[in-house]
């Protein structure tokens, strides 16, 4: 279950191609609470005897849909992952310059970071018990993020406006630095001024992408 890629012409990389788990109406009731649950504990925590009351459903009911925490995460990291595709393409012009384009990623990104709210909901997703039990689905998922800069990317060096690479590999060099903020973020280690951060950031991957 792989997403496949757009062209440069296509503009940025969506996951309408991506077809997450089929969901029934019962399904999609149980997610709806989940997401309440989360929003009550400030995205801390999950536990699924709060999401069986929230939802008023059985145990075995629910254990028919999600076999484990783990997998109640994955579908909610579906949801997630959706979003985020929805946001950036209304983000991001795919005929605007590269640089453009890059900055309009970052600025995104970046600006979870400093949204205590988003920032929380997305290191949820980070969680061990989730990548350790499903690793390969996490990684596709995790994967998507990449695959839209990477287009991005491959955009900028087939128009000549970087210099030639792989630009998957840049792509997830990238989404390590990215990760990395996020993991400093936690620990308080951020700096103040968002903004200078976006142009720093801007600045340093202009240059490691040999930006002409």
């Amino acid at each position: 279950m792989q997403p496949s890629a757009t062209t440069c012409d296509d503009g940025i990389f969506s996951i309408a191609s991506y077809h997450p788990s089929a969901r029934d109406s019962e399904t999609r009731r149980i997610l709806t609470a989940a997401w309440r649950v989360l929003e009550r504990s400030r995205f801390r925590s999950l536990k699924v005897r709060q999401v069986l009351a929230a939802s008023s459903t059985s145990a075995s009911n629910f254990y028919r849909r999600f076999p484990s925490k783990a997998h109640l995460l994955l579908a909610l990291l579906e949801d997630e992952v959706q979003l985020v595709d929805r946001q950036l393409r209304d983000r991001i012009d795919p005929d605007a310059p590269v640089a453009d384009q890059l900055g309009a990623w970052l600025r995104y990104n970046i600006g979870i970071l400093y949204d205590h709210s988003r920032a929380q909901r997305t290191r949820l997703f980070l969680d061990r018990d989730l990548i350790d039990v499903l690793p390969e689905p996490v990684a596709v998922l995790f994967g998507i993020g990449d695959k839209q800069l990477s287009e991005i990317v491959r955009c900028g060096m087939q128009r000549r406006e970087l210099e030639p690479g792989d630009p998957e590999v840049e792509a997830v060099l990238v989404g390590h630095l990215m990760r990395g903020l996020l993991t400093s973020g936690r620990n308080g280690g951020l700096p103040p001024d968002e903004h200078e951060l976006v142009t720093q950031v801007h600045r340093f991957v202009l240059r490691a992408l040999g930006h002409r």
